[in-house]
């Protein structure tokens, strides 16, 4: 019986009435009670502004001249109903009040009476309220105090009569006058009148919440019952036979009866195919994840570095699988193959029509074939055999260490940049995107590189990049970037042009896939290298070293000394996590400097050199390294600046005996 909806009803409907007649007393009591306090604010407002046009006759800086005004002050509060009439000099930089002149109506206090009178100085009474007061614009302010039983009229005297000179003196903040009622003498005798009528709308409530409640057992509660009853029938033999509810009339229950009589005989179905549903989400789930393993299979390794250049790619599709892809290989006469391409869609067709697409790019740049002949061969195999007539933008260049040429075509695609003495836009190869018309010709195009250039491969997920207000990143965004990173290398590049993004997008969702490319040309006699501090990565300073034009125990030294600073690197500077270190080597006639610097912590590795002579071979720990390489190197230096540890060590080349 307790868990009736009849009952539930009955306990939600008692509150709603009662809620509605104390709303509607409490709404008529907050009309009525507001207009009192606005005929006070009305009344205060009055009595400030006439007292302060009163008050202008008096000089504020004589307390003496102006407390004569106290019996004018008082007629006022007797004719207006006021409490309180002053006038005040403020200070605020003593946060205090002096009062100048006060009149008493006839509910004023007995205790202010004798404390406050004119040359009465308080400190804190309503301070805040003045300063807002004196600093706004507002001619008056009206404020209630903490136990919220005044209302307080604040008015300036904006000037005073000085009867020396017979003039009127301008002055906003010499003196205020303060106009004050006491509400609650006005409101005590409105507040219990209202309490009698609150205890007769209580007594009213009672036979009116009876009716209601009749009425609602009737309608609800009994067609509730039997509906619930069947509801219960119908899950417990779910798998029997479901014989239909009566329906009976046209109201809510009988639309909620034949509801539910369709509701049983769909159920059913919908289990089922909310299985099979299931099932194929699984299944597209999994092409998906299959999709993108062998997608980013495909791709080259996304960091290659011999002695003549370095190649540092990233691709980030924007859904699962993507239509953006990046290639480079090493020909067998010692050129670099690179291109960069993006297909005209997402998703799975997307990314089979990539998987097609740098196959062949692959293929035909490892036969031999230059930029314009790979892509005239490369967009008919893709034309053949394109049932959905997708197209792909591509770029293709070779590069030439022994000449620094690289020649370059391109097949619709954005317009690459070389980062050399200046921003270099290589646009003047041309030609129509691939996949779309066969027999097409692709221009070739040639720029010279020089040690120190980096190319600057990318797809359009950068320049359509969107921040939460839809505007593009673009091109001139782009171009500015590089522009600023002239003479850096590829992997610092792509860093700081991640961060540029992130900060520009913010939290917008990406729209595109991003890929980016770089191709950074170097002499060998001359490295610069940007490394994880991660010891694996010795090797490529070892191969740097060994690609040194030297006597070959010279080289085998400055292998022993690189390989004890950059192991302390990755040991000592980082304190949870790898970071970033750079290791330049730079060959000159005459002598080998390697510098290594890092932003770890503080740490100067020429301080506190082992004595050799009072080192305790059994007893000791560390320090031999160091001391090995300074005592192999010809000079060294260390300073700590910007944040970096900086270790320059340098080692003679002895002239030849020719």
């Amino acid at each position: 019986m307790r868990h009736s909806i009849f009952w539930k009803l009955v306990l939600i409907i008692l509150p709603i009435v009662l809620l509605v007649n104390i709303t509607i007393l409490g709404v008529s009591y907050k009309i009525t009670y507001d207009q009192n306090i606005e005929h006070c604010k009305s009344e205060a407002k009055e009595a400030a502004q006439l007292a302060a046009k009163y008050f202008e006759m008096y000089d504020p800086y004589d307390i003496e001249a102006s407390s004569r005004c106290n019996d004018s002050f008082t007629e006022l509060c007797g004719i207006l109903n006021i409490s309180y009439i002053s006038a005040l000099r403020p200070n605020l930089e003593e946060d205090s009040l002096t009062y100048l002149a006060i009149g008493f109506g006839k509910d004023a206090t007995e205790n202010a009476r004798k404390s406050r009178y004119a040359g009465v100085k308080v400190s804190g009474i309503y301070s805040a309220e003045l300063k807002a007061f004196i600093n706004g614009e507002e001619v008056f302010r009206i404020e209630k105090n903490n136990l919220d039983s005044t209302m307080v009229c604040f008015a300036p005297v904006k000037q005073y009569y000085d009867w020396d000179n017979l003039r009127f003196v301008s002055d906003k903040t010499a003196s205020i006058v303060c106009a004050e009622i006491q509400i609650d003498n006005i409101t005590d005798t409105f507040t219990s009148k209202f309490t009698t009528i609150v205890l007769l709308v209580a007594l009213s409530t009672i036979p009116m919440f009876i009716v209601i409640a009749a009425f609602f057992r009737r309608k609800v509660s009994v067609p509730a019952s039997v509906i619930s009853k069947r509801m219960a029938r119908f899950v417990e033999d779910q798998e029997k036979d479901f014989v239909p509810l009566a329906i009976k009339g046209q109201d809510e229950f009988a639309r909620m009866a034949q509801s539910f009589n369709s509701m049983a005989s769909d159920i059913d179905r919908y289990v089922e195919n909310i299985s099979e549903l299931n099932k194929q989400k699984s299944t597209q789930e999994a092409e998906l994840n299959i999709a993108r393993t062998i997608q980013m299979g495909l791709l080259a390794q996304p960091r290659f570095r011999n002695e003549t250049a370095s190649v540092n790619a990233v691709t980030i599709p924007a859904k699962d699988v993507g239509g953006d892809l990046y290639d480079y290989q090493v020909l067998p006469d010692g050129k670099i193959s690179i291109a960069v391409a993006d297909v005209a869609g997402k998703g799975i067709s997307a990314s089979l029509f990539m998987s097609r697409a740098i196959t062949l790019l692959h293929q035909f740049a490892e036969s031999g074939l230059s930029p314009s002949e790979t892509l005239y061969q490369y967009n008919n195999h893709l034309a053949a055999h394109n049932p959905n007539t997708m197209f792909i933008t591509t770029f293709v260049g070779i590069y030439d260490p022994m000449t620094g040429e690289f020649t370059y075509s391109n097949a619709g695609h954005n317009n690459p940049y070389l980062l050399s003495d200046r921003l270099i836009e290589l646009d003047q190869a041309h030609g129509m995107a691939a996949g779309i018309f066969k027999d097409v010709d692709y221009e070739v195009c040639t720029v010279r590189m020089k040690p120190g250039d980096t190319l600057f491969l990318y797809t359009d997920g950068i320049t359509e990049a969107k921040n939460p207000e839809n505007k593009l990143f673009g091109d001139d965004a782009l171009r500015e970037f590089l522009s600023e990173h002239l003479g850096e290398q590829g992997r610092p590049i792509m860093l700081q042009l991640r961060t540029r993004l992130i900060d520009f997008v913010k939290d917008a969702p990406q729209n595109d896939d991003i890929t980016v490319l770089t191709l950074t040309v170097f002499d060998k006699h001359s490295q610069h290298l940007y490394l994880s501090t991660k010891k694996e990565n010795l090797s490529v300073i070892n191969e740097c070293i060994g690609a040194l034009d030297i006597p070959a125990d010279l080289r085998a030294q400055l292998r022993i000394m690189a390989e004890e600073m950059f192991v302390n690197i990755c040991s000592y500077a980082y304190e949870f996590e790898n970071g970033e270190s750079e290791v330049i080597i730079v060959a000159q006639e005459d002598k080998v400097t390697l510098t290594f610097i890092d932003n770890g912590k503080p740490f100067d590795p020429t301080a506190d050199i082992l004595d050799i002579e009072e080192y305790d071979i059994d007893n000791t720990i560390g320090g031999l390294g160091r001391f090995l390489t300074f005592e192999i190197a010809d000079d060294y230096s260390y300073e700590y600046k910007d944040g970096k540890n900086i270790l320059t060590i340098i080692k003679n080349i002895p002239p030849s005996e020719d």
